[in-house]
């Protein structure tokens, strides 16, 4: 998909632009109420997958928490993401989206795509020797680039 096409066609004049750009500013708390709409999941059901506490996981899925990177990660397997929309919904929380050159990342996207849950994922990741989602260091070493 060529997310970048319509500028193509609208010349030299940017109002032109604007107005045909997909434009979405929803911060993650928005997407993540369309989200669970959409795909009629119940907070709690999101929260319980997380992995998170309680509280801190209704308040990342509110908003009132600015969660770190690996937080938002398990609210995403929380709440079944694949890959693209975990990226999407890093970066409307602020964070790096999911990268195919970072190793780390490469292991999350491969759990998040198969629907594993944040355990298995973790387990993964420490038999790769990177750093688990819910904390700690990766086995045999220092931590892994995360």
């Amino acid at each position: 998909m060529d997310e970048w096409g319509f500028l193509r066609d609208c010349g030299s004049d940017v109002r032109r632009a604007l107005e045909s750009a997909p434009l979405d500013d929803r911060n993650f708390a928005g997407w993540a109420d369309d989200a669970l709409r959409e795909r009629s999941l119940s907070r709690g059901a999101v929260v319980g997958r997380s992995g998170l506490n309680h509280t801190y996981a209704y308040q990342i899925l509110s908003g009132s928490r600015n969660p770190t990177r690996d937080k938002l990660l398990q609210v995403c397997f929380g709440m079944g993401l694949g890959v693209e929309d975990a990226s999407d919904a890093l970066e409307r929380g602020g964070l790096s989206a999911l990268r195919p050159d970072r190793r780390r990342d490469v292991v999350i996207a491969f759990c998040l795509e198969r629907g594993m849950g944040v355990t298995c994922c973790d387990h993964l990741l420490w038999e790769q020797r990177e750093r688990p989602l819910t904390g700690g260091a990766a086995p045999g070493g220092p931590l892994a680039n995360s």
